[in-house]
């Protein structure tokens, strides 16, 4: 193995697409988090309208 004349250490790290794939799944999960908390609140302001119309 040859070593560089001007004495640098190369680093192998993850290249910038590597490092996107490596975030697609937490961001699946994060946007599958913030899709079931939207559903539930709506859920919840549903319920809360529809037991204030049965008051009327």
């Amino acid at each position: 193995m040859e070593r560089p004349k001007d004495g640098s250490v190369r680093v192998d790290g993850l290249s910038s697409e590597q490092q996107r794939n490596g975030l697609k799944p937490l961001w699946l999960v994060i946007a599958l988090l913030a899709t079931m908390v939207a559903i539930a609140f709506l859920l919840y302001v549903s319920i809360l309208v529809y037991g204030v119309m049965q008051r009327m």
